[in-house]
C-alpha cells in the first residue's frame, strides 16, 4: 500500500495486486542470459568472485512446483548480481545497462 500520510492520499490509498509482484518475479527469473553475462562481468573484474557458487535456497512454502523454484531462484541470483555490479560498476544493472545489451 502506498500512504503518504495526508488526508487526501489516505482517501485514496492504492497498492499492489499481488500478481504484480509475481509478474516481476516471473520477469526477472525469465532472464538466465542476462544473469549469466552479469556473471561474466563480475569475473572480469573480479577474478576471484565466489558469487556463483555460493547456496542458493528458496524456502519450500514460496513455490509449488519445481518451475516457479528454478524462477524465484534466478530472481534472487539476478537481484543479488544487481547489487554486487552496483558495488563494482556504481550501477547497476537496471534499467539502461541489462536494457541496452539486448539482454534476455
Amino acid at each position: 500500500m502506498y500512504d503518504d500520510r495526508t488526508p487526501a492520499g489516505l482517501e485514496k490509498a492504492s497498492g499492489l495486486a499481488p500478481s504484480t509482484v509475481w509478474r516481476w518475479l516471473s520477469w526477472l527469473g525469465g532472464m538466465p542470459g542476462t544473469l549469466r553475462a552479469a556473471w561474466d562481468l563480475i569475473r572480469q573484474k573480479e577474478p576471484d568472485a565466489t558469487l556463483h557458487r555460493q547456496s542458493w535456497v528458496v524456502s519450500p512454502r514460496k513455490h509449488r512446483s519445481e518451475q516457479r523454484r528454478d524462477m524465484l531462484l534466478e530472481a534472487m541470483q539476478l537481484l543479488a548480481v544487481d547489487r554486487v555490479c552496483q558495488g563494482f560498476f556504481g550501477t547497476g544493472l537496471f534499467p539502461r545497462y541489462a536494457t541496452s545489451r539486448g539482454w534476455a
